[in-house]
Formats: C-alpha cells, structure tokens, sequence
C-alpha cells in the first residue's frame, strides 16, 4: 500500500507532519480528516533503498488548465466542514491550484464576497460545473448542510470518472488494433503493391484472381493517395456535426442506441445514479428529474424523462408513469415501485444504478476479451493473403526462369 507524507492543520491551529498509509491520496484524506485534520499538502513517497519524497502540491492535486471536481469539491467540503469561512475555502483553493482552475475559484471568491450564493456563481461557469451539482449545492446552502453535500458530490464523481475510466482502458487495445493493423494494410496497398506492379504486367503468365482483386485494390487506393485516409476522417467529421446540429438526427440515432441492451443498461446506470444521488441530498423528485434527464447524452432518452417529469409534478407516481410507456425493463419499473412504497427511491435508485454499472462493464469486458482475438485474426487474414497474393506469383515467375 502506497505511503504519504502530510502537513496538516489540527483543531487548535497547530501544524502537524506524518506519514499515512492509504490506497490513494483522496483517501489518505479521508484518514486524515477522520481524525480532526485538515490537510494543507500531501507528498507520495517513494522506497528507493531508502524513502525518498517525491514533492506534491495542491496545485498538482487540480490539474491545470482543467478543473478537477472530484478532488476540488473534496477539498473545499473539508475546509467548510472544519469550520473555516466559505470566502477563506474559496480562496485557498483558489491560490493552492493554477492556470485556468485558479481563475474559475478565484472568481467565485470575489463574486460570493461581493453576496451572491455559491450555487449562482457556479452558474456563471456552467461549462464547468453541471446542472445537476449546482441544484444540489443550492438545496445544500438553503439548509446549511454545504460542506457533507460537497464531499458527497466529490465521492460519486470520483465513482463514475472510475467506472468510466474502466470501460475507456477497456477499449485501448482494440482501437490500437485496428488502427495499426489496418494502417499496415493500407500502406501495403497504397504504397509497396504498386512498386511491384510492373513484374505482374510483365509476365506472360495469367494471374490468379487473389492477384489480380489486389492489384486493383492496390491501384485504387494508390490513386486516393492522401484522400483514402482523409475522406474517410473527414467523413466521420461531418457525421458527427451533422448528429450535434440536427435534433431530428439526434432523436432517430439515439432510439435506435436505445434498443441496444448495452447502451439501454449505460443510460438507466447513469440516470439512476444521478437521480438517486440528488434524491438522498435532499432536492425534490421532479427537480431531480430534470437534472439528471439534462445530464444524459442521449436526446431520445432526455424526452422521455422530461415528459414523464410532467406527470409526476402532477401527482403521478413514477412507476406508473415509466410503466406506460413500455419501453423500460420490468425489473427496473418493480425496483421503482418497490422504492417508492418503502420510502427509499433514492437509495433503491443508488444501488440500482451501481447494479447495471457493474452488468455494463462485466459486458465490456467480455466483448472486449472476445474482439481482441478476432481483430488479430481478420488482421492477419488479411495481410496473409496479401503475402500470399504477391507471393504466389513471383514464386511461379522463378519455377519458370529455372
């Protein structure tokens, strides 16, 4: 288990040093916070024969230019936590990260010296901070529970930037794959078969059909040149804005994403987990459904939510209300159900969410063990027979000339 070393503030205002086992530094945190610290810096050290202290600062801690939410609400709901002042918190993080991070905390500070709330001058830079935490901070400061909401907060998105980070590693050795795999094809075709073209057109001999589909496959990538790789990514470009620009496009691609499983399982994993989580903080179900329809990438799925939303600020539950429109699992609709009558949605949506987080990744997981295996083998395939295409006939070319 990795060590740290600490500086650390206790409760009379004395500076205290140490070291502290933990998993990671967000948790050597907790450790130290657990027991009535407040951390100012913590240092990863490093056995090298002897301990050797690799130096850490906070400004390391929030990365630079982007803002960390994770690690900074953390940081910011121990110091409201051990009692310091929000303005103090707010320009202590301020100074402790750097680059853009710095300025974002820094403006804050000065706009809730000047009176405005938190949650508004979180509005303010809402590319940065999402929908759903600043609703959650606002039912926070209207009932004076701001620094135990922040630390919730930092913990789910250090949660789901974990999970994410699983599935995105998961995907690497494919997509590394594919992408040298087909290169490798590409510049066969495009760049060595038609060096070697004149020796097929020179024999007298007929070609096999492997030969002769290769060498027309090799002279129309060759005649492409730069294009062959650029109309294809610029191709992928356009569909992509066309996706963003279009709501008609949007709605048509994600219902068809929808009937997916795995995509269906992504979505309610996601929407659950925000939903359950805004639901324990505190902040009404029908303001918690919008906030979590907002934060979902799928425009097809974001509808629905806000259409139910509308029936359930009218009085409706809603189980009935996903229930009617039949395209959620029954599983999940009967969780719902049973959440609401005993008085735990949130917390049945909590586990519900992690449940088919879990489902999503042991799934990626499998899909991935099985592609990696079969992308070699259709890489492989296909360089095989270009050998052997090219091959074959040169071989023939040599019986001849003995």
């Amino acid at each position: 288990m990795p060590s740290y070393q600490y500086v650390a503030i206790d409760s009379n205002g004395r500076s205290k040093k140490g070291f502290i086992d933990s998993e990671s530094q967000t948790k050597a945190m907790t450790q130290l916070a657990s027991k009535g610290l407040t951390p100012v810096s913590i240092a990863p050290v490093r056995d090298k024969g002897l301990k050797k202290l690799h130096h850490f600062s906070f400004s390391q801690f929030i990365p630079s230019p982007s803002l960390n939410i994770s690690e900074s609400f953390y940081y910011l709901g121990m110091l409201l936590q051990s009692g310091t002042p929000l303005s103090q918190s707010l320009d202590l993080l301020g100074r402790m990260s750097s680059g853009k991070s710095a300025k974002i905390w820094m403006d804050i500070r000065d706009n809730v010296e000047s009176g405005l709330p938190f949650s508004q001058s979180m509005i303010l830079h809402g590319r940065t901070f999402p929908a759903v935490y600043v609703g959650m901070v606002k039912v926070a400061e209207s009932v004076g529970r701001l620094g135990p909401v922040l630390e919730q907060i930092a913990r789910y998105e250090e949660n789901r930037a974990e999970v994410s980070g699983k599935l995105l590693n998961a995907m690497v050795y494919p997509g590394v794959i594919c992408v040298v795999g087909f290169g490798a094809v590409y510049f066969l075709l495009s760049q060595v078969l038609p060096k070697i073209t004149k020796v097929f057109t020179n024999m007298q001999k007929d070609l096999p059909w492997n030969t002769k589909m290769l060498l027309s496959l090799g002279e129309f990538f060759s005649s492409l040149g730069l294009a062959g790789v650029l109309v294809p990514f610029l191709l992928l470009l356009g569909a992509i804005a066309l996706y963003r620009r279009s709501p008609k496009v949007q709605e048509k691609v994600d219902r068809f994403m929808w009937r997916l499983p795995l995509t269906q399982k992504h979505l309610l994993a996601r929407f659950s987990g925000l939903l359950g989580f805004q639901l324990e903080a505190g902040i009404p179900l029908v303001q918690a459904m919008d906030a979590s329809a907002g934060a979902i990438n799928s425009a097809y799925f974001r509808n629905i939510i806000q259409k139910a939303r509308i029936e359930v600020a009218q009085g409706q539950p809603l189980d009935r209300v996903l229930a009617k429109l039949n395209i959620f699992p029954d599983l999940y609709i009967m969780t719902l159900a049973t959440g609401q009558k005993a008085g735990q949605l949130g917390e049945f949506l909590l586990r519900l969410g992690k449940i088919l987080e879990r489902e999503v990744d042991n799934t990626v997981k499998r899909l991935v063990a099985l592609a990696e295996p079969l992308l070699i083998l259709v890489v492989g395939v296909m360089i095989a027979f270009i050998v052997l295409a090219i091959m074959g006939p040169i071989f023939s070319l040599s019986t001849l000339v003995k």
